[in-house]
């Protein structure tokens, strides 16, 4: 930290709201460069920990981001090595958020308060680094900068199955990953029954949007309509069937992953209704698929590259759009070094953008159309897997997450502007 930047700091503190990840990330980087910080948490809303399986090109892109992170010297990724948290970044863990909790709590320049806030301060420097669970009233308050359909939606978690619980030969593979299991117009009547069945006592209190991703909801709308979304069917020269549901096979982890099958229903009806598919019959479900509502801000309309809703209100997390817990990190060091830049009116944090992980991330965040928006996770979202050994010998890959960049950003950012 050079001495002559302390002096120019402004006294009033800089408000954090949330102490998940992008939180703590943004808070120690603030503090670490002198500035004092307040955190405003309640402790609710934590995520949930969701089955993790991960292909060849996700491994890679993962490494490549938490390469990143290293460079930038994230202090939570700091806080993992010092503790030996080898899961870091792959789930929710409770025993690091603890150890993180106490590295906040030990910085003489953090302050954390046990609450939320409802109420926004535009003269007042304000990061929201809350995720997709953010607090119903803080809501209610964003609808005055944001509209109103911008700030939620409802996310279907897919079912996953365990593939040594399935005769993979019942199954028609069109590719190594790639498979249907195919149905009977028996079959597909049989589903469709058992689904009404089950969703009778349900369809009266479901959000109808909600309604909308699930099989349930779908098939309120005919038979047909069912089979022409979700189970349309598949042909080619070997069979020819009535229904068909899509699934990926993930040899590395042997499981199966049902691409489309989104349900509200409970653990066991999901269970039924799957079981009713002979090539499924008996199969074991290691995630069962949930809607969740989720929160985020429609980022081509709501942000700027700055990542601004309006001057002095600053967004990372998962509420600004981002999947994945390195992406969320990334942006919560671009999120921090961008305030300090903006504060003091420096330059230096725009180099974070260019061919960077960072910039990979910000860019389809921004520069996507509202109508094909959706949450951003860059393992999955920069290209489909099949292109991963192509896109391994490009030399783009060495470029956009080059070391010499983000370093190029720290020493222009320490070295030469403050």
């Amino acid at each position: 930290m050079i001495e002559a930047l302390k002096s120019k700091f402004s006294k009033k503190p800089i408000k954090v709201v949330g102490c998940g990840l992008a939180g703590a990330e943004v808070a120690l980087i603030l503090a670490n460069n002198g500035f004092d910080v307040h955190i405003f948490d309640d402790g609710n809303n934590r995520p949930k920990t969701n089955f993790g399986y991960y292909s060849k090109f996700e491994t890679f892109m993962t490494e490549n981001m938490q390469s990143e992170l290293n460079f930038l010297g994230s202090p939570l990724l700091s806080i993992a090595k010092k503790h030996d948290f080898h899961n870091f970044g792959f789930e929710y863990d409770e025993n690091f958020m603890f150890a993180v909790r106490k590295h906040l709590e030990s910085n003489p320049k953090i302050k954390i308060f046990s609450a939320t806030i409802d109420q926004l301060n535009l003269a007042e420097t304000t990061i929201l680094a809350t995720g997709h669970n953010t607090n119903p009233k803080l809501l209610q308050e964003l609808e005055n900068y944001v509209e109103k359909k911008r700030i939620c939606f409802f996310h279907p978690e897919k079912m996953i199955l365990d593939a040594a619980s399935v005769n993979l030969e019942k199954l028609n593979f069109v590719s190594e990953t790639e498979c249907y299991a195919n149905l009977s117009e028996e079959e597909y009547d049989a589903v469709c029954e058992k689904i009404l069945a089950y969703d009778q006592h349900y369809h009266a209190s479901e959000n109808s949007e909600k309604q909308q991703i699930t099989v349930e909801g779908i098939l309120k709308r005919g038979k047909a309509a069912l089979r022409n979304s979700i189970m349309r069917p598949h042909f080619d020269e070997r069979s020819r069937c009535y229904a068909s549901l899509k699934l990926t096979y993930n040899p590395h982890q042997k499981i199966l992953i049902l691409d489309d099958f989104c349900s509200a229903l409970d653990e066991e009806e999901q269970q039924q209704i799957v079981w009713t598919i002979l090539a499924l019959k008996g199969c074991q479900i290691l995630q069962h698929s949930a809607v969740c509502q989720r929160t985020y801000l429609l980022a081509p309309s709501c942000l700027n590259n700055h990542l601004q809703i309006c001057e002095h209100l600053y967004v990372c997390g998962g509420l600004c759009g981002t999947a994945g817990s390195f992406e969320s990190l990334l942006l919560a060091n671009y999120c921090a070094y961008r305030v300090i830049c903006d504060l003091k009116g420096s330059v230096g944090a725009h180099l974070l953008l260019e061919n960077t992980c960072i910039g990979r991330i910000l860019n389809n965040l921004l520069e996507k159309s509202v109508i094909k928006f959706r949450l951003f996770n860059l393992k999955y979202d920069i290209m489909n897997e099949k292109d991963f050994e192509r896109f391994k010998k490009e030399v783009a890959v060495q470029t956009f997450l080059s070391k010499s960049q983000v370093e190029k950003f720290k020493e222009k950012f320490y070295g030469k502007y403050f």
